[in-house]
């Protein structure tokens, strides 16, 4: 059986495929042939199927407001004697099930509604080369306000004005932001606007058009748009990992006349950020959860007797947390995320002691160990190794670095960066350098290793000379960090840069802080999956997020952003790309401290809102019109980046590798 692949990115050229060769089916038989009675037979030659084609061979479908446009396909075949006729029993089939259905015996297709973009249609016959046929489906989606009255798309039918000081100026999602499927959908918020005016928000693509009236109806209208699921659904998954552009154009009714708004491009890669963030909410005084695809956060554990939990991290599997309690010489305690937290003194995995006590932490790649900065009482940070099972002191040979903070783990488990040469415990420090050391054998720790001096950038914006916070991308090919004058993201001044592990081909993330002069960006924070052919950076950043009636605009908070951070990039490269909001926090709080969790993709049966949340990359709606992940067609295979439970669902060359199909390592 002839395999298809399944890609990231469905554009494929080819039409029809046509091979010489002969098969038994599809032959004439001689059931017509007579008989003279002495032996002579007047029979018609035998003839074999030689090729096969599908038709029409080129189709484009329009959907308008969810209607479910048909195509029937039939196939053709060329014989042998050069005649051209139906072939019985051809099996049909879709390499984008997201688009919609093809019935494998008729070949009829009906397209949802739901998905634009590309497929192949693809015919088979057993012992002939499979037949191809491009089908685009269109979809144009409009919806209006039930407060309009009329037709607006009247109002908006002459030739709009430009003037920058009425326009309905575009503040989020930002100018070439770079989003996951499966966020959440975005907050649509702009500048300017009075009672009564009417507003047409579009989004395009090649093959998609998303157009919403909105009215200003006066105080809590917040010049915005909550792109509802439906619509999220169509723009994140048609003409997967292309740009689209969205533009907010103002009816203005003092006037009676169309302001235009400037685009903004906006991409959307195919690609979902699995899992949940864990982050301090400073005025809430907790350590708080967002799930992946939502927009709420989630307070899923009380204040502790000891005191508040600061200073987390989050182990590599997503099970435990560890955190510091209470103020002053801070005693460690680790918390199983499984169990249930809300009780009034939520368990700890081990007993809480004083022998436990450190500022920052991080887990080795298998969950058995912590790595944390005990702060002596000289001051001096000293790395030390726990048993987080037990909150038993691991001994290891060689010299435990001193001076030190903020250590982060090597997803491989092979190497710990961590902070040097420091001035403080980590929270005021204007000094720090980073520096390695190998812990390839499990019981030894290498010598230290200065990569990177604090120094070297004091030339640059904002200058300084404290590096901090290093983070290393989930394959340990890469390391990020901050550098400034402090690593305080409530008053400090910081830029992210990202190099090799030996420190060599340092490059600073322009496009994620917002310019070469940006200099409120701290604390960068991987996610533990690459998706999508990108690393996924979380930070924290004092930027205005969105307006100052809904999002944040004016108030210096910092809140946590999330850049896609392309994998692979050449030497002297920006990598990263203009970051997004992460949905479901507090805008009236400063957050700080992200760390994410991995989560599973999901099983069949799942809800879900996009196919790459789900291990089949399949999410479609059940008999009740509920989206939920789907079990995968067996004759198709997942492609690099896509989502998997084994090594058999992935094409060839590939291998099921934290739930992503990945090529294998020479």
């Amino acid at each position: 059986m002839w395999k298809l692949i399944r890609r990231a990115i469905a554009t494929v050229p080819l039409i029809a495929f046509c091979a010489c060769g002969s098969s038994s089916l599809g032959s004439d038989s001689d059931a017509n042939s007579t008989d003279d009675g002495g032996g002579n037979s007047d029979a018609s030659p035998a003839r074999d199927l030689v090729s096969i084609a599908i038709e029409p061979a080129v189709v484009e479908l329009l959907s308008i407001d969810g209607s479910k446009p048909e195509q029937a396909f039939t196939v053709i075949g060329t014989y042998s004697d050069g005649s051209i006729g139906p072939v019985l029993a051809p099996s049909f089939s879709i390499d984008v099930v997201a688009m919609g259905t093809v019935d494998s015996a008729s070949g009829n297709f009906i397209a949802n509604g739901v998905i634009a973009g590309s497929a192949v249609i693809v015919a088979e016959v057993s012992g002939i080369t499979p037949a191809m046929a491009n089908l685009r489906v269109k979809i144009e989606k409009t919806d209006i306000d039930p407060g309009i009255t009329g037709d607006p798309a009247v109002l908006f039918g002459g030739t709009p004005l430009v003037d920058p000081l009425r326009a309905a100026e575009i503040v989020y999602p930002l100018n070439g932001a770079v989003m996951p499927q499966n966020v959440y959908p975005p907050d649509v918020q702009w500048l300017r606007g009075d009672v009564g005016d009417i507003y047409r928000i579009r989004f395009t693509k090649a093959s998609l058009t998303v157009t919403k009236y909105v009215i200003h109806t006066g105080v809590g209208f917040g010049n915005h748009w909550q792109i509802d699921t439906d619509s999220w659904r169509s723009i994140a998954q048609s003409d997967p990992d292309t740009t689209g552009t969205l533009q907010v154009d103002r009816w203005q009714s003092a006037t009676g006349g169309v302001i235009s708004s400037p685009t903004i491009d906006m991409h959307v890669a195919a690609a979902a950020v699995s899992g949940t963030v864990y982050y301090w909410d400073v005025e809430a005084g907790r350590v708080v959860q967002i799930d992946d695809g939502t927009n709420v956060a989630v307070g899923f554990m009380p204040t502790p007797q000891q005191g508040c939990i600061g200073c987390h991290s989050v182990s590599r599997s997503g099970r435990y947390m560890a955190g510091r309690l209470g103020g002053g010489q801070n005693v460690g305690a680790v918390y199983d995320l499984t169990q249930d937290l809300s009780v009034a003194e939520p368990p700890t995995v081990f007993p809480i002691t004083k022998a436990f006590q450190w500022w920052f932490s991080s887990w080795n790649a298998d969950d058995t160990e912590l790595v944390v900065t005990d702060l002596e009482s000289n001051g001096n940070g000293v790395m030390k190794f726990f048993d987080p099972n037990t909150g038993v002191q691991i001994p290891k040979a060689g010299t435990l670095p001193t001076g030190i903070t903020q250590p982060s783990w090597s997803p491989d488990g092979n190497t710990i960066a961590y902070v040097s040469q420091v001035d403080n415990w980590g929270g005021q420090m204007t000094t720090g350098n980073i520096s390695v050391v190998d812990m390839s054998a499990a019981d030894t720790v290498g010598p230290a290793q200065l990569i990177h001096t604090g120094s070297d950038l004091s030339g640059d914006v904002p200058g300084g000379t404290s590096d901090n916070y290093p983070t290393w991308t989930p394959d340990s090919a890469k390391l990020a960090f901050g550098h400034g004058s402090s690593a305080r993201s409530e008053d400090g001044v910081s830029a992210l840069y990202m190099m090799n592990p030996d420190g060599t081909e340092v490059s600073r993330l322009n496009n994620a802080v917002g310019g070469e002069l940006a200099n409120d960006n701290f604390q960068p924070r991987f996610s533990p999956f690459q998706s999508g052919g990108y690393y996924w950076l979380s930070f924290l950043s004092r930027r205005n997020y969105g307006n100052s009636e809904v999002g944040t605009s004016g108030a210096g908070l910092q809140q946590i952003w999330v850049s896609a951070v392309k994998v692979g990039s050449l030497p002297g490269e920006d990598p990263s790309s203009v970051p997004y909001w992460l949905p479901g926090q507090r805008t009236s709080s400063r957050n700080i401290a992200a760390y994410w969790a991995p989560r599973a993709c999901r099983g069949d049966g799942e809800e879900c809102t996009v196919g790459t949340q789900c291990c089949s990359n399949d999410c479609r709606p059940n008999e009740d019109g509920d989206f939920v992940c789907t079990p995968p067609d067996p004759d198709i295979c997942n492609s690099a980046n896509l989502s998997c439970e084994t090594d058999a669902d992935c094409c060839e060359g590939l291998s099921c590798s934290n739930d992503i199909c990945l090529p294998g390592i020479d």
